[in-house]
């Protein structure tokens, strides 16, 4: 995948507290209109778009049920699709590339989209719209949505995300230096993830901390998602693949490193999509079959960006009833960060923070109170500890951690969170714990592999 380095215009982008260029900005022809619409076999009309086109305008003429065609080619949109449920096909992942626009595009026809994600999104700059763009945006589609065959770059927000889809497909695509997530489905059903390439760029400057986007793939906020991820490429986000607040799917087959994390599932407290239930109790996945490999990075994640996160494979945190087979978890090893990121002292004489807040290691199954006052539910139990999740026939290899007592750098394939003085929020795990025919040589606890 070609790396764009344009640097005509500026990108807005407000969660990373930095100006940054837009990368292979080009002229807008917003006036162009697409072909007339045809009737297709499949129900509902065809619609065809060639570059030099809009296709936020075939968008806005088009039905629920309706088909996009967009030729090869290159299209400087971000393109909003309210309450439409459309199938958007291009020419192939490296023909038809939807990249990110100037600030000097009109935002008045996404309007909805930008204003939904603006209002959501807790880490962007709320005094403009520009750093809310998304390649794609479905929002609260009423019918099936498909999105296959094309690329999209460099988004200040997402690449393609539905809110409140059932039925969200997206096959074939490829998405490169996308700000938030590559691919995002919130609050919504029947989701199939399949196929996609996601490569994050980190645009960090001098002494600012690696920053690549939140997450190459993500299904946030949405119980019983009846979701499959399967067969994707994510390389170089802070996050590979992010289950958050969500439950009730796959991930398979999925090829994941150069992440921070390469899989995290995660039972949170809060919500990010509107409409979304208010408290999700996240679980029920079966992850099976990945390879996830040298996710080395660090970086700065957490709601107030100050855990310092490098060298984990997968981790589970908080949730319940999560079954990991047959994968493949090698060569994660943290990175340390500069001395500049890592506090001092919390008080005279007190131990120094660790380098690193998220324990690393291959796989990491860890439980943690929520602090005090982040929780706006606070006795419904949610979110809970980690529990029931079953580790079986997965291969480890040279994974590296920081080995409990003395915390000295050593092998770590499995590390199970428990209860210390030096992390007031890390918590015992739940119960239903299970590892069995596992190759790995280190955990903590010390009996876990081999079991």
């Amino acid at each position: 995948m070609e790396r764009t380095t344009n640097t005509t215009g500026t990108r807005f982008r407000g969660r990373a507290v930095r100006t940054l260029a837009v990368a292979g900005a080009g002229a807008m022809v917003l006036g162009a209109l697409p072909g007339v619409a045809s009737a297709h076999g499949g129900g509902g009309r065809m619609w065809d778009v060639h570059e030099g086109e809009s296709i936020q305008a075939a968008v806005d003429q088009a039905r629920s049920g309706d088909t996009i065609r967009i030729a090869a080619g290159t299209y400087t949109e971000a393109v909003c699709i309210d309450g439409k449920g459309l199938t958007i096909r291009g020419a192939g992942s490296d023909q038809t590339i939807i990249e990110a626009p100037d600030d000097t595009y009109d935002l008045e026809p996404g309007e909805a989209c930008w204003s939904a994600q603006n209002e959501a999104d807790g880490e962007d700059d709320d005094t403009t719209l520009r750093d809310n763009l998304s390649g794609l945006f479905f929002l609260d589609p009423d019918s099936r949505v498909v999105v296959k065959d094309l690329q999209t770059q460099n988004h200040p927000a997402n690449g393609i995300s539905a809110w409140g889809a059932d039925g969200f497909t997206v096959t074939g695509t490829k998405g490169l230096g996308h700000d938030r997530y590559g691919i995002f489905a919130g609050n919504s059903h029947n989701i199939h993830i399949v196929g996609n390439v996601e490569e994050g760029i980190d645009r960090a400057g001098p002494g600012e901390a690696p920053n690549s986007g939140t997450a190459g793939i993500s299904i946030g906020d949405s119980a019983d998602s009846r979701a499959l991820v399967a067969g994707n490429r994510v390389r170089n986000y802070n996050l590979g693949v992010f289950l958050r607040e969500a439950s009730g799917g796959r991930v398979d087959g999925n090829h994941v490193s150069g992440n921070c994390i390469g899989i995290l599932t995660f039972d949170d407290a809060t919500t990010e999509t509107p409409g979304a239930p208010e408290n999700v109790e996240a679980g029920d996945w079966k992850i099976n079959g990945n390879v996830s490999q040298a996710n080395n990075r660090w970086c700065l994640q957490g709601r107030a960006g100050d855990q310092r996160i490098s060298g984990v494979g997968m981790a589970v945190v908080n949730a319940a009833n999560v079954r990991l087979t047959a994968n493949v978890i090698k060569d994660n090893n943290p990175t340390i960060p500069p001395a500049e990121f890592i506090p001092g002292p919390p008080a005279p004489g007190a131990p120094p923070p660790p380098p690193l807040t998220f324990p690393p290691g291959g796989l990491v199954l860890l439980s943690f109170a929520q602090p005090p006052g982040s929780d706006p539910n606070p006795d419904d139990d949610i979110p809970g500890l980690v529990t029931d999740v079953k580790v079986v026939a997965n291969w480890f290899g040279d994974n590296r951690g920081f080995v409990p007592p003395t915390f000295q750098p050593g092998q770590m394939d499995i590390f199970v969170g428990q209860a210390s003085e030096t992390n007031p929020f890390i918590v015992d795990p739940g119960p239903g714990l299970e590892f069995r025919a596992n190759r790995c040589d280190a955990s903590f606890p010390a009996d876990i592999c081999g079991g």
